[in-house]
């Protein structure tokens, strides 16, 4: 009876979950909620879409500061990273 399932095919296939964790200079703020990506094509753009939101609320003035969202597939690895610095500077 089971011989009669395809397994693997695309369409039987449940699309992954990703975890995306945010990297504000040296804390790390894990997502343990995550997101349901089709293909890795929509993990990048999920993420560098979500960038200049997170960055806004969490840039300060000073110096330089690096906020970067840090992808995290359902085996908790890390397989992409989108990253945004802002520099700062008086040029005096």
């Amino acid at each position: 009876m089971m011989d009669n399932i395809a397994h693997n095919s695309a369409s039987d296939r449940r699309m992954p979950t990703y975890y995306f964790d945010i990297e504000d200079d040296s804390r790390l703020q894990r997502d343990d909620t995550g997101v349901v990506c089709e293909n890795e094509e929509a993990v990048r753009r999920t993420a560098v879409e979500a960038l200049p939101d997170i960055a806004s609320d969490g840039f300060s003035d000073a110096g330089g500061h690096t906020i970067a969202i840090l992808v995290r597939n359902e085996e908790g690895h890390y397989v992409f990273r989108a990253a945004m610095t802002l520099t700062a500077d008086w040029l005096r």
